[in-house]
């Protein structure tokens, strides 16, 4: 499954992506901002990269998965976080026809 890791700057500044500061961590807010991004503007990064709803909704989660990591290291566990993370999940298995493959859910948690 590919996931949109490459170039997610260069596609902010395309679309016009509102960048957020909301913590003092940089990289913690460089997740955040990657993780909205594929949240608020799904149908503009479809059409410039082409790219399936599949392969977006996979690395929104991706993303959302990243943001969390680093949060727990830096705040402890938030239970808000997993229900996110969660809601996503359920947004996969409503919006792909194939449901989720789960393989690939495991594969981007170890990532």
């Amino acid at each position: 499954m590919k996931i949109l890791k490459e170039n997610i700057e260069e596609l902010l500044v395309k679309t016009r992506y509102i960048y957020r500061k909301q913590y003092n961590d940089i990289e913690l807010n460089r997740l955040l901002n990657y993780w909205c991004f594929f949240e608020e503007k799904e149908m503009v990064i479809q059409e410039l990269t082409n790219e399936s709803l599949e392969v977006i909704l996979y690395s929104k989660y991706y993303w959302c998965s990243r943001f969390k990591e680093k949060y727990i290291k830096l705040y402890g566990i938030d239970v808000g976080l997993a229900q996110q993370q969660y809601k996503i999940i359920e947004e996969l298995d409503q919006r792909l026809n194939n449901g989720i493959d789960w393989t690939i859910i495991q594969v981007l948690e170890e990532t």
